[in-house]
Protein backbone atom coordinates (compact mmCIF):
# COMPACT_ATOMS: atom_id res chain seq x y z
CA UNK A 1 0.00 0.00 0.00
CA UNK A 2 1.42 3.33 -0.60
CA UNK A 3 2.04 5.93 1.40
CA UNK A 4 -0.60 8.06 0.43
CA UNK A 5 -3.46 5.29 0.10
CA UNK A 6 -2.56 4.29 4.07
CA UNK A 7 -3.07 8.54 4.47
CA UNK A 8 -6.40 8.75 2.33
CA UNK A 9 -7.46 5.31 4.51
CA UNK A 10 -6.07 6.61 7.92
CA UNK A 11 -8.29 9.92 7.15
CA UNK A 12 -11.35 7.80 6.23
CA UNK A 13 -11.57 5.82 9.43
CA UNK A 14 -10.85 9.06 11.42
CA UNK A 15 -14.04 10.59 9.68
CA UNK A 16 -15.57 7.68 10.35
CA UNK A 17 -15.11 7.96 14.07
CA UNK A 18 -15.53 11.53 14.33
CA UNK A 19 -19.31 10.90 12.65
CA UNK A 20 -19.83 7.94 15.07
CA UNK A 21 -18.78 10.45 18.01
CA UNK A 22 -21.18 13.25 16.41
CA UNK A 23 -23.64 10.54 16.71
CA UNK A 24 -23.74 9.56 19.75
CA UNK A 25 -23.38 12.89 21.20
CA UNK A 26 -26.71 13.90 19.05
CA UNK A 27 -28.54 11.35 20.92
CA UNK A 28 -29.56 11.72 24.62
CA UNK A 29 -31.64 10.11 27.15
CA UNK A 30 -35.16 11.47 27.51
CA UNK A 31 -35.33 13.16 30.92
CA UNK A 32 -38.88 12.57 33.03
CA UNK A 33 -40.03 15.86 31.54
CA UNK A 34 -39.78 15.23 27.98
CA UNK A 35 -41.57 11.50 28.67
CA UNK A 36 -44.40 13.37 31.30
CA UNK A 37 -44.59 15.33 27.92
CA UNK A 38 -45.47 12.55 25.59
CA UNK A 39 -47.75 10.60 28.01
CA UNK A 40 -49.67 14.08 28.19
CA UNK A 41 -50.55 14.32 24.59
CA UNK A 42 -51.04 10.69 23.94
CA UNK A 43 -54.10 10.84 26.56
CA UNK A 44 -55.52 14.50 24.90
CA UNK A 45 -55.19 11.66 21.35
CA UNK A 46 -57.21 9.17 23.16
CA UNK A 47 -59.48 11.53 24.89
CA UNK A 48 -59.85 13.40 21.33
CA UNK A 49 -60.69 10.08 19.23
CA UNK A 50 -62.36 8.26 22.21
CA UNK A 51 -65.05 11.26 21.69
CA UNK A 52 -64.93 10.99 18.04
CA UNK A 53 -65.48 6.98 18.40
CA UNK A 54 -69.02 7.84 21.04
CA UNK A 55 -70.09 10.33 18.16
CA UNK A 56 -70.52 7.52 15.55
CA UNK A 57 -66.90 7.67 14.01
CA UNK A 58 -66.09 3.63 14.28
CA UNK A 59 -62.60 3.67 12.36
CA UNK A 60 -61.20 6.21 15.25
CA UNK A 61 -60.95 2.65 17.50
CA UNK A 62 -57.48 2.48 15.09
CA UNK A 63 -56.03 5.76 16.65
CA UNK A 64 -57.16 4.68 19.65
CA UNK A 65 -54.86 1.17 18.98
CA UNK A 66 -51.99 3.13 18.02
CA UNK A 67 -51.96 5.52 21.07
CA UNK A 68 -52.31 2.23 23.11
CA UNK A 69 -49.42 0.06 21.85
CA UNK A 70 -47.08 3.29 22.17
CA UNK A 71 -47.90 3.40 25.84
CA UNK A 72 -48.31 -0.27 26.85
CA UNK A 73 -46.77 -2.59 24.37
CA UNK A 74 -42.97 -3.33 24.23
CA UNK A 75 -40.91 -4.98 21.65
CA UNK A 76 -37.24 -6.01 20.89
CA UNK A 77 -36.79 -2.57 19.19
CA UNK A 78 -39.05 -0.54 21.44
CA UNK A 79 -39.91 0.14 25.10
CA UNK A 80 -43.57 1.33 26.41
CA UNK A 81 -44.16 4.61 27.22
CA UNK A 82 -45.31 3.81 30.89
CA UNK A 83 -42.34 1.12 30.52
CA UNK A 84 -39.61 4.26 30.30
CA UNK A 85 -41.69 6.02 32.99
CA UNK A 86 -40.92 3.39 35.29
CA UNK A 87 -44.77 2.74 36.09
CA UNK A 88 -46.51 0.16 34.30
CA UNK A 89 -45.79 -2.30 36.63
CA UNK A 90 -46.89 -0.13 39.89
CA UNK A 91 -50.44 0.78 37.88
CA UNK A 92 -53.37 -1.23 38.77
CA UNK A 93 -55.48 -1.37 35.74
CA UNK A 94 -59.57 -0.91 36.14
CA UNK A 95 -60.62 -4.51 34.56
CA UNK A 96 -63.95 -4.34 33.27
CA UNK A 97 -64.62 -7.43 31.35
CA UNK A 98 -67.10 -9.81 31.74
CA UNK A 99 -66.36 -13.02 33.91
CA UNK A 100 -64.95 -16.31 31.72
CA UNK A 101 -66.23 -19.24 32.93
CA UNK A 102 -64.72 -22.83 31.54
CA UNK A 103 -68.45 -23.85 32.43
CA UNK A 104 -70.06 -21.36 29.93
CA UNK A 105 -72.09 -23.37 26.63
CA UNK A 106 -72.30 -19.78 25.20
CA UNK A 107 -71.04 -17.05 23.53
CA UNK A 108 -69.48 -14.20 26.09
CA UNK A 109 -69.22 -10.41 25.33
CA UNK A 110 -65.68 -9.76 26.46
CA UNK A 111 -65.38 -5.90 26.93
CA UNK A 112 -68.58 -4.83 25.00
CA UNK A 113 -72.73 -4.97 26.05
CA UNK A 114 -75.56 -5.50 23.85
CA UNK A 115 -77.58 -2.92 23.09
CA UNK A 116 -81.25 -3.80 21.75
CA UNK A 117 -83.92 -1.69 20.24
CA UNK A 118 -87.48 -2.54 20.44
CA UNK A 119 -88.48 -0.07 18.43
CA UNK A 120 -86.98 -1.10 15.21
CA UNK A 121 -85.64 -4.55 16.11
CA UNK A 122 -82.21 -4.60 16.30
CA UNK A 123 -78.58 -5.08 18.00
CA UNK A 124 -75.61 -3.49 18.20
CA UNK A 125 -72.43 -4.20 20.50
CA UNK A 126 -71.39 -0.96 22.46
CA UNK A 127 -68.42 0.04 24.89
CA UNK A 128 -70.45 0.35 28.48
CA UNK A 129 -67.53 2.37 29.75
CA UNK A 130 -68.50 3.01 33.70
CA UNK A 131 -72.22 1.77 33.44
CA UNK A 132 -71.34 -2.16 34.09
CA UNK A 133 -73.25 -4.83 36.18
CA UNK A 134 -72.14 -5.88 39.19
CA UNK A 135 -70.50 -8.91 38.05
CA UNK A 136 -68.17 -6.29 36.02
CA UNK A 137 -66.99 -4.37 38.93
CA UNK A 138 -63.63 -6.04 39.66
CA UNK A 139 -60.63 -5.21 41.97
CA UNK A 140 -58.15 -3.52 39.96
CA UNK A 141 -55.44 -5.95 38.52
CA UNK A 142 -51.59 -5.72 37.48
CA UNK A 143 -50.19 -4.96 34.23
CA UNK A 144 -49.56 -8.25 33.20
CA UNK A 145 -52.82 -10.07 34.02
CA UNK A 146 -54.85 -7.45 32.78
CA UNK A 147 -52.77 -6.99 29.03
CA UNK A 148 -52.42 -11.28 28.51
CA UNK A 149 -55.84 -12.50 30.23
CA UNK A 150 -58.03 -13.96 27.80
CA UNK A 151 -61.42 -12.43 27.45
CA UNK A 152 -63.27 -13.64 24.53
CA UNK A 153 -62.53 -17.58 22.87
CA UNK A 154 -64.17 -17.63 19.82
CA UNK A 155 -65.92 -20.85 18.35
CA UNK A 156 -62.39 -21.86 17.01
CA UNK A 157 -60.71 -22.10 20.01
CA UNK A 158 -58.66 -18.44 19.40
CA UNK A 159 -58.32 -16.65 22.35
CA UNK A 160 -58.88 -12.72 22.33
CA UNK A 161 -56.58 -10.51 24.84
CA UNK A 162 -56.45 -6.72 25.47
CA UNK A 163 -53.31 -7.15 24.18
CA UNK A 164 -54.40 -8.90 20.68
CA UNK A 165 -57.41 -6.92 19.92
CA UNK A 166 -55.02 -3.54 20.47
CA UNK A 167 -52.11 -5.03 18.27
CA UNK A 168 -54.51 -6.26 15.65
CA UNK A 169 -56.15 -2.71 14.85
CA UNK A 170 -52.58 -0.92 15.11
CA UNK A 171 -50.40 -3.42 13.35
CA UNK A 172 -52.97 -5.42 11.16
CA UNK A 173 -55.73 -3.24 10.25
CA UNK A 174 -54.62 0.01 9.46
CA UNK A 175 -53.91 1.93 12.41
CA UNK A 176 -50.33 2.25 12.14
CA UNK A 177 -49.64 -0.67 9.09
CA UNK A 178 -52.19 -2.55 6.76
CA UNK A 179 -51.25 -6.14 6.43
CA UNK A 180 -50.95 -7.43 2.79
CA UNK A 181 -53.18 -10.28 4.11
CA UNK A 182 -56.44 -10.35 5.84
CA UNK A 183 -56.22 -11.89 9.89
CA UNK A 184 -58.92 -14.89 9.27
CA UNK A 185 -59.04 -14.35 13.55
CA UNK A 186 -60.33 -10.93 12.72
CA UNK A 187 -62.82 -11.33 9.78
CA UNK A 188 -64.35 -13.81 11.73
CA UNK A 189 -64.86 -12.25 14.79
CA UNK A 190 -65.91 -8.28 12.67
CA UNK A 191 -67.65 -9.76 9.70
CA UNK A 192 -68.96 -13.33 10.60
CA UNK A 193 -70.86 -12.57 13.83
CA UNK A 194 -68.16 -14.55 15.54
CA UNK A 195 -69.29 -13.64 18.76
CA UNK A 196 -72.34 -15.90 17.89
CA UNK A 197 -75.48 -13.07 18.63
CA UNK A 198 -78.56 -12.12 17.06
CA UNK A 199 -81.31 -9.57 16.94
CA UNK A 200 -84.87 -11.11 16.67
CA UNK A 201 -85.97 -9.02 13.85
CA UNK A 202 -89.08 -9.22 11.27
CA UNK A 203 -86.35 -11.06 8.84
CA UNK A 204 -85.43 -13.44 11.16
CA UNK A 205 -82.48 -13.14 13.61
CA UNK A 206 -79.57 -10.56 12.45
CA UNK A 207 -76.30 -10.09 13.57
CA UNK A 208 -75.56 -7.02 15.43
CA UNK A 209 -73.94 -4.20 14.79
CA UNK A 210 -70.95 -3.03 15.14
CA UNK A 211 -67.58 -4.77 14.92
CA UNK A 212 -66.82 -6.26 18.93
CA UNK A 213 -62.75 -5.34 18.34
CA UNK A 214 -63.33 -2.04 17.76
CA UNK A 215 -65.85 -1.66 20.89
CA UNK A 216 -63.53 -3.07 23.00
CA UNK A 217 -60.82 -1.25 22.01
CA UNK A 218 -62.97 1.65 23.07
CA UNK A 219 -63.15 -0.14 26.50
CA UNK A 220 -59.85 -0.37 26.94
CA UNK A 221 -59.03 2.74 26.15
CA UNK A 222 -61.52 3.94 28.98
CA UNK A 223 -60.21 1.76 31.12
CA UNK A 224 -56.91 3.09 30.76
CA UNK A 225 -57.76 5.95 30.97
CA UNK A 226 -59.34 5.69 34.71
CA UNK A 227 -56.52 3.66 35.59
CA UNK A 228 -54.20 7.00 35.10
CA UNK A 229 -57.17 8.97 36.73
CA UNK A 230 -56.94 6.51 40.32
CA UNK A 231 -53.14 6.77 40.06
CA UNK A 232 -52.12 9.94 38.72
CA UNK A 233 -49.60 10.66 41.96
CA UNK A 234 -47.15 7.64 40.20
CA UNK A 235 -46.53 9.91 37.50
CA UNK A 236 -45.80 12.76 39.42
Amino acid sequence: MSAEAFRLGMLFSMGRASRAKADARALRQRDRPNLLGQLREHVEFLISSATAFDNGFEAEAKRLAVSLRVLLHDTDASHALLDQLGVKNKLRFTETSVPMSPYSLGPTTGLVMKRLSLSVPSGSYIAPLGNIPPPRIKPPVKFGLWWTSNIYVDDDNVAWTRKKFVQTLANNEGGAHVDPQLNAAYERLVNANGLGWTAHTANGPQPFDGSPVAVSVRQIAYEFLETLERQGDLLI
